[in-house]
């Protein structure tokens, strides 16, 4: 598929959310933290991410349409480093058991656990519009934003909950540093030194 690559504008942060909440509707961590009616909502009207998309994250263009999103928190600004204190621990019941609120902050306070101690950008969220998966969009995104992040000699970590994804990660030279299997799924967390 012939498509534009490239670092995408503020003014395409709510495409870029809408695609990101069609593309992981049926990830595990999301559907474990989000009812289905909510994902779309939490992504499209989600701030944080339209930061994210106007400070270095990589879009792919179909004409005027963002089909592609490739996320990247600049260093220092990943949820690891940012989540409010309440976030950072995980709730008093059992992840089985949890719901509402209680499943967010185990998938926060998990991903804060094992955030990077080193200077890194975080990635994500990685995903394309369904109707466009595997046609090489996601691998264009990937071949952007790690020729950037070699450029300036950034790791790059990331996380991710299925096992297609790992493979698909491997191949842009990711490794994985931890698998968390507590919540009931694995979740891969996975690290790229600069090239």
């Amino acid at each position: 598929m012939d498509v534009d690559v490239r670092a995408l504008a503020e003014h395409e942060a709510r495409a870029a959310g809408s695609v990101a909440s069609r593309a992981l509707r049926d990830n595990p961590m999301m559907a474990y933290t989000v009812p289905d009616d909510a994902l779309a909502r939490l992504f499209v009207g989600y701030e944080t991410f339209a930061e994210r998309v106007a400070v270095g994250s990589v879009g792919a263009l179909l004409g005027r349409h963002v089909i592609g999103v490739a996320g990247a928190s600049a260093p220092g600004a990943c949820i690891g480093v940012t989540a409010a204190p309440e976030l950072r621990t995980a709730p008093d019941v059992a992840p089985g058991e949890a719901v509402g609120f209680d499943r967010a902050r185990y998938v926060i306070s998990t991903m804060c656990e094992h955030d990077l101690d080193e200077r890194h950008v975080h990635v994500g969220p990685v995903g394309v519009e369904p109707g466009a998966q595997g046609r090489g969009v996601g691998a264009a995104l990937l071949r952007y934003l790690c020729a950037h992040l070699d450029a300036d000699g950034e790791v790059a970590w990331l996380e991710t909950d299925k096992p297609e994804n790992v493979v698909f990660y491997r191949r842009h030279g990711f490794d994985v540093a931890v698998e968390d299997v507590r919540l009931g799924f694995s979740i891969w967390f996975m690290r790229r030194a600069p090239r």
